[in-house]
């Protein structure tokens, strides 16, 4: 008897309950199969769009409904996430449809509506003005953000009674990103040059941490032109990403903090040299007359000229010259971790320090004469920011990755109880079920070798094998399962 032939006589065989029983787990089965596929297959979502304003993030949702492309929402409904692997096309589409449209930038200006005052006009000037300068800013690597303030005082009819602009830029830098101090003055002159009669002393520049990046008195720069303020950001930037790169390679990122200032001299001197060489004269005339005497005699005179030689040399001094260099550097330690998973800062030997401080020396050509200084420190490092950032990461990467083996784990346990159960469950029906073949019941005084032989399979025969040689140990296991199946 084949498989699909015991199968069936199987099924016919089963009571109403017992086959909506098999059905109703088959059918969770099947749904419990396509929710783990469909689970499996849900795309990775990533950012399209964050800090929307209300009105655009209504636009690109519709658009997205409209187009059947799944989305999701965050941060209040200003962050709209898609798959990630249609970021790019869709940000291409937005933006041939003008998405985001309601930005802060001149094209504010663009819905000039009739009967606007001037001081609305004024206003919206000013904002458009504020949105294009925090667009300038953002395109900076290590800024995720910016909001820019601006204060321009109306024009007064006196010069002394006129009030200086001023501006207040909020950075929000990327995760572990900061500026170097040449990007920070690049940011405060960028601000000072996009707003008429705004200077850079009246710029003030901070990150979202309330920390003062640059103030009014850092920026005042008396007698230094442009240019040479220029030259001298370039070699300060140059000398501290050099030496920055070589103690990163040995020690780390992030385990070092470098600072150069130089201090330089632009004056253009030049200088005349005169010298004279006495020993050697030269020649410059020779005059020879003879004169007759009045006895016949003849006297000859000779004039002769020198000229001590000269020479004139003069010098011109280049400038951007290095009067001084002076830098100061802190470099961290290094930390041991305990069993209990808590670190404890180790600081680094004098002997350490004294050779990063030779070759800090050797990369920034230090000159003792010249009156550079140079001073490097071993400090603890506050890492808290980091460590918290860190510890988000990986929590949220832990989490991710929990749901996923999770509920892969928890769709195996459940398949695998519902094949379990339904195994046993049918293998207590065939061990119960009487076969065909098989007389219901032998009445007594009834002849058994008159009866036809009866058609069991290996496993029936098994069964009644032991029933006759260990009857006790069957009627105890009989027991047994009642009393399961009681329960």
């Amino acid at each position: 008897m084949n498989v699909l032939a015991r199968l069936r006589r199987l099924w016919q065989d089963l009571t109403l309950n017992q086959r909506i029983l098999i059905g109703s787990v088959g059918a969770g089965f099947v749904v419990l199969l396509v929710l783990v596929a469909v689970w499996a297959a849900a795309p990775e979502y990533t950012v399209l769009y964050a800090n929307l304003e209300p009105a655009d993030a209504s636009s690109i949702v519709d658009r997205l409904r409209g187009d059947q492309i799944p989305y999701q929402v965050a941060d209040g409904g200003r962050t709209i996430k898609v798959p990630q692997n249609r970021v790019h096309e869709l940000r291409l589409t937005m933006a041939a449809d003008g998405l985001p449209s309601s930005g802060t930038g001149y094209e504010l200006l663009d819905t000039n509506k009739l009967g606007w005052t001037d001081f609305v006009q004024k206003f919206q000037h000013q904002r458009a003005l504020e949105g294009e300068i925090a667009r300038t800013i953002q395109t900076i690597d290590e800024v995720q953000s910016a909001r820019v303030h601006l204060v321009m005082p109306e024009p007064s009819l006196f010069v002394s009674q006129e009030k200086p602009a001023t501006a207040s830029v909020v950075l929000h830098m990327r995760s572990g990103a900061k500026l170097a101090p040449g990007q920070i003055a690049g940011v405060v002159h960028l601000v000072s040059s996009a707003v008429e009669g705004l200077d850079p002393e009246h710029v003030t520049l901070l990150d979202t941490n309330g920390t003062l990046l640059s103030s009014p008195q850092e920026n005042s720069l008396v007698g230094v032109t442009s240019d040479q303020l220029s030259i001298v950001q370039n070699m300060e930037k140059e000398l501290t990403n050099k030496v920055q790169s070589l103690l990163e390679t040995v020690l780390g990122p992030n385990k070092a903090v470098v600072r150069i200032a130089a201090e330089m001299d632009f004056e253009h001197a030049e200088s005349t040299i005169e010298s004279f060489d006495a020993d050697n004269p030269v020649v410059r005339s020779e005059d020879r007359s003879t004169n007759t005497n009045a006895d016949g005699s003849q006297t000859e005179t000779a004039t002769t000229n020198y000229e001590i030689s000269k020479k004139v040399e003069r010098k011109t001094a280049p400038a951007g010259k290095v009067k001084r260099l002076t830098a100061s550097v802190f470099v961290d330690g290094t930390y041991t971790d305990a069993a209990d998973g808590t670190r404890t800062y180790v600081p680094r030997a004098p002997e350490e320090l004294t050779k990063f401080q030779n070759i800090i020396k050797t990369a920034i050509g230090f000159d003792a004469n010249r009156g550079d200084a140079l001073t490097v420190e071993n400090v603890a490092f506050d890492n808290a920011a980091q460590d918290r950032e860190r510890a988000e990461m990986e929590k949220s990467e832990r989490m991710r990755m929990l749901m996923e083996v999770g509920g892969r784990v928890g769709s195996l346990l459940v398949v695998a109880a519902a094949l379990f159960f339904l195994v046993r469950w049918v293998r207590r029906s065939t061990l119960f079920q009487p076969s065909e073949a098989e007389p219901a019941e032998i009445g007594p005084g009834e002849v058994a070798a008159l009866l036809p032989p009866v058609e069991m399979d290996p496993l029936q025969e098994k069964i009644v094998e032991l029933a006759r040689t260990r009857p006790e140990d069957v009627s105890r296991l009989l027991r047994i399962w009642l009393r399961e199946e009681e329960k």
